[in-house]
């Protein structure tokens, strides 16, 4: 809840800046750089923390390929309900209502049938070098960090506890810096809080439609996996990528392989969300996007999102995010009778 509460307040006071500096535009082109060197940092950081952590390294066999399995599962589980409620709400894959206006550089992915919609607009051509980038310096960061904590960290630092405790305070000062210029950016345009106006309740459908397809992944590993009963890959399923919670939580209940295997698979769901979401947010789904990376949809995954989409569909990635971030405590130790 308090981070919930940090995130937003330091985004407001973002947008309230930025809403002021509209007359200034032209000169505030420096944000989307700022916003890429905040992200790969992060990115870096998060990577060195897993490769200096003793439970990634230990699990990284049978249990790891056992949760990346599992991991593809949940994702693939939550882009098909996202994509199924899209389409009931008659909304094409990059977030329009079908038959309402859009902009003009966007006709080709507006209105029409499914045809219309798999036509590539202007505008996404146009930003696809921009993601394609981002995808590899991702990749790179993330590969760079984890090789950085596991062959120096791990070797020249001895109370990793505390190395720990710095870098989470690290990785909070710098979402907090990036979600701040996220802000500034958003209140710059002036278009995010028309479109979330626009969406109204319906934005509510798609944390729901998530929920939904994880319960019934979950319910399918726990009858595919021998070593998982139905309630534990449930509590597995309702870790949406917060590995500080829900393993432990999972852990404490008496269920150590499924929380090592909870561990995992939450590691590995929000690494591979800041990987994938600039790769297939064109191919999948701009709304689709936000359902990979769990509770990282609303934090660090929230830039992503909107350098490989557009602007207003960070509002279905924070909706995504924050109500899984409500859910967590609530869900896994309710499915283990906790």
């Amino acid at each position: 809840m308090g981070y919930i509460a940090l995130y937003w307040g330091v985004m407001l006071i973002g947008y309230f800046a930025g809403s002021k500096l509209r007359n200034y535009q032209e000169k505030m082109g420096f944000i989307n750089g700022v916003m890429l060197i905040c992200i790969s940092l992060l990115v870096l950081l998060m990577g060195v923390r897993m490769g200096s952590n003793e439970e990634v390294i230990h699990n990284l066999g049978t249990i790891g390929v056992e949760s990346f399995i599992i991991t593809i599962l949940l994702m693939v589980g939550a882009i098909l309900s996202v994509t199924l409620t899209r389409k009931l709400l008659r909304m094409d894959k990059y977030g329009y209502l079908k038959g309402k206006e859009c902009p003009p550089d966007m006709q080709g992915a507006c209105g029409g049938n499914d045809a219309a919609g798999d036509t590539v607009p202007d505008a996404a051509k146009e930003d696809a070098s921009s993601s394609n980038l981002m995808t590899w310096l991702i990749i790179i960061f993330v590969i760079v960090g984890l090789l950085a904590g596991y062959f120096i960290v791990r070797q020249r630092i001895s109370d990793l506890v505390a190395f720990d405790s710095v870098t989470s305070l690290m990785m909070t000062i710098g979402l907090c810096i990036l979600l701040h210029v996220i802000g500034i950016d958003m209140g710059l345009s002036g278009t995010v809080v028309k479109q979330l106006k626009k969406v109204g309740p319906r934005i509510l459908a798609f944390p729901v439609a998530v929920l939904l397809g994880t319960t019934v992944v979950g319910v399918l590993i726990g009858l595919l996996f021998g070593d998982l009963t139905v309630r534990e890959a449930l509590a597995v399923s309702y870790g949406f990528g917060w590995y500080t919670f829900a393993p432990v939580s999972i852990t404490n209940a008496g269920h150590v392989v499924a929380g090592a295997v909870s561990f995992m698979h939450n590691v590995f769901r929000e690494l591979a969300g800041i990987v994938l979401i600039p790769a297939l947010a064109r191919s999948i789904g701009y709304i689709e996007i936000t359902s990979l990376p769990g509770v990282a949809a609303m934090d660090i995954c929230l830039p992503i999102v909107e350098r490989a989409t557009r602007q207003e569909i960070i509002v279905y990635s924070f909706a995504i995010g924050m109500a899984e971030a409500f859910l967590i405590p609530i869900l896994v130790p309710l499915v283990l009778g906790a």
